[in-house]
């Protein structure tokens, strides 16, 4: 699909089967969701950010390619609702059940990723769902970065004095996996 048609198809509100429809299309692009993602159109950039984490769960392999755009996307994303779906796909990219060969990718830029993802997680006007996912990403990384043990727990300790019940129970769990 073209950008003029798939920037169409975006501009018209979606149910979830509209939006998994266009990531079932073979003709939708990832990198061109991702360009989209970065819209200052807010709401184009919403509808494209879903699209594009339903390919990560319905077009894995499609969405492969394009792992380093999607990485530079992330760590300059401002769209708080983008972010909600940045971070469920930075989740899976972390998570230890991501295929081997996105690790040296993610690993490239590892110090960035954990930077933003820290900002997020610590920022105020971050959305809970993006705080909670945050959480978990930076759990996936305190294997090769020993320093977050200590970093994540204080921050997840700080956000369970206020938090929602999302926080609350991502937040008990992140505590019992960091086992501090």
């Amino acid at each position: 699909m073209d950008k003029d048609n798939l920037f169409s198809r975006l501009s018209k509100t979606l149910s979830k089967a509209d939006a998994i429809k266009i990531a079932l299309d073979k003709t939708c692009i990832p990198a061109d969701l991702i360009h989209l993602s970065l819209s200052p159109h807010r709401e184009i950039a919403f509808r494209a950010s879903w699209v594009l984490e339903q390919i990560l769960y319905y077009r894995w392999d499609d969405l492969l390619p394009f792992l380093s755009d999607f990485i530079s996307a992330y760590l300059i994303q401002k769209n708080r609702s983008c972010q909600r779906h940045f971070t469920k796909i930075m989740m899976y990219l972390t998570g230890s059940e991501s295929p081997e060969g996105i690790k040296p990718m993610i690993g490239e830029h590892q110090d960035q990723i954990i930077e933003i993802t820290f900002d997020w997680l610590i920022d105020s006007q971050t959305p809970v769902a993006v705080k909670v996912n945050c959480m978990d990403i930076l759990l996936h990384f305190t294997k090769e970065q020993s320093w977050i043990t200590e970093e994540l727990h204080s921050q997840v300790q700080f956000l369970l004095k206020n938090g929602s019940a999302a926080v609350q129970s991502r937040g008990k769990r992140i505590l019992k996996k960091l086992k501090f």
